[in-house]
């Protein structure tokens, strides 16, 4: 048989002995998420550094301390000793001018100060663990090019050799599962285009970041979701507003498939994260050594889909076992006769029972006590959706709004270096980063470039409008 699931490892991981605990620690994780939310997580200035760091195999061998890098510059230099404290009191309000923020953090200037964002929470290093391990999965290391410091102004010259000097790291961990390669290689394109614009990608890449975290999320909850429909195992792009709109209701396509919609598929993370990890408890044939786990719900369907009867059979008595014992060991507050029924969806009878067990997960999860870790293990993600594309309209309530930022920096980075590109075309390329447009909000982008003289039209048709590039 060339996949049965490992009853005896699932008891032992899920502490079947006991009162069951999910979530258990795995090799290699599906999301960063813990089931202790915290309000204060996620910079993504730190998760930066600390990626970057990541991607060029660096290691800062001590936090950037203001005082002790202007005290490192100042000691490069020899001043008037008739007028020493003068000069070195105004040539240190010189280097913080230029150099520091009101936090004491140093100005993003060029590529190479990436490096020394300080990464001081844990969350935010593991969130950029996480994002270099399903983004970057496994490419060689990548570095800054600091050639053209030399031809750099003395006072970042100076900046520069004062601050620490990095040190080589190993390659970062593996600890997160790539079920989205297809997301990866997108991001890789986008990335390097990046890195040959030097201010762009200093001041842009926290947002590339950013946004490739919500893409790949969000497209791993809507996969999930779909369970084996193999119909739903494309990118489904969500519908966003524009923030120029000034007319949203809830009659709008956008407000139905944007964030309600998908809200549905991020609530129920956690069970799709428990019933995944029971089902890659799993032993297999030697003969299966390639595959790549752990396995998606289509992956674990394809291996089903091989098995002979007798093996289908088999397969299918694992399953009873282990959703007999997990109703029995959850019945003391799970009420499982309201749980209700639901048709079969799958022509395998294997698939029917999986699905049926996922909803037992999920049923219990929200009628129990244990609805709060299943609430705050979404909540790392909803939060920082409500700090960067959910915004509240009104009584139209929550929706994912792109703002002018954003909608300039993908254009530029889906145009690249083309002089320009076709709508259409720029349309189909924020489809395939995961944005969808209704009719409405399409318009108000269209007027929005037409504002800042970016559209080249040679006729009223889509086909003949351009988009020109721009600084």
């Amino acid at each position: 048989m060339s996949y049965h699931l490992n009853l005896e490892e699932i008891r032992k991981q899920f502490k079947f002995d006991s009162s069951i605990k999910h979530n258990p620690r795995v090799e290699l994780e599906f999301l960063p998420y813990t089931t202790k939310f915290k309000e204060t997580q996620y910079n993504f200035r730190e998760v930066t550094g600390e990626f970057m760091r990541l991607v060029g195999q660096k290691k800062l061998p001590e936090a950037v301390d203001a005082e002790k890098l202007l005290n490192t510059a100042l000691a490069a230099i020899t001043f008037n000793q008739s007028n020493q404290a003068n000069q070195r009191g105004e040539f240190r309000q010189m280097m913080k001018t230029l150099f520091l923020d009101e936090n004491d953090q140093l100005y993003l200037f060029h590529p190479q100060t990436l490096y020394y964002i300080n990464t001081l929470e844990n969350d935010n290093k593991r969130l950029a663990l996480f994002l270099y391990n399903v983004l970057w999965n496994q490419r060689e290391a990548w570095a800054v090019d600091t050639s053209d410091q030399g031809e750099a102004d003395l006072m970042s010259k100076l900046l520069f050799r004062s601050l620490p000097e990095l040190t080589a790291a190993k390659e970062g961990g593996k600890n997160y599962a790539v079920m989205l390669p297809e997301i990866s290689d997108l991001f890789i394109q986008d990335f390097e285009w990046l890195t040959t614009k030097k201010e762009l990608f200093t001041q842009q890449v926290e947002k590339v970041l950013s946004y490739y975290y919500f893409f790949y999320v969000t497209q791993f909850a809507i996969r999930n979701e779909a369970l084996f429909n193999t119909n739903d195992q494309e990118i489904i792009p969500v519908y966003f507003t524009f923030e120029e709109e000034e007319r949203l209701s809830k009659t709008r396509v956008s407000y139905e498939y944007g964030w309600r919609s998908l809200e549905k598929s991020v609530n129920k993370l956690f069970s799709h994260v428990n019933l995944l990890k029971m089902l890659n408890f799993a032993e297999r044939s030697p003969e299966d050594d390639t595959l790549q786990w752990p396995l998606s719900y289509l992956e674990i369907a394809a291996q089903i889909e091989r098995m002979t009867v007798e093996e289908q059979e088999q397969f299918e008595q694992e399953l009873d076992q282990l959703t007999e014992e997990y109703q029995t060991k959850l019945s003391g507050d799970s009420k499982w006769g309201l749980m209700g029924t639901t048709p079969d969806r799958y022509d395998l009878p294997a698939l029917n029972k999986i699905s049926h067990l996922y909803r037992m997960i999920d049923y219990q999860f929200n009628q129990t006590t244990r609805s709060k870790p299943y609430n705050d293990y979404k909540q790392w993600f909803v939060h920082f959706c409500q700090k960067t594309f959910l915004k509240s309209r009104g009584r139209s309530g929550k929706m994912l709004i792109l703002d002018t930022d954003y909608l300039l920096f993908l254009t530029k980075m889906i145009i690249k270096d083309e002089s320009k590109i076709r709508l259409k075309r720029l349309v189909e390329e924020f489809e395939a980063r995961g944005i969808k447009f209704d009719r409405d909000t399409q318009a108000a982008v269209v007027d929005y470039f037409e504002k800042l003289n970016l559209l080249e039209k040679k006729s009223d048709s889509g086909d003949a409008i351009y988009v020109k590039a721009f600084l």
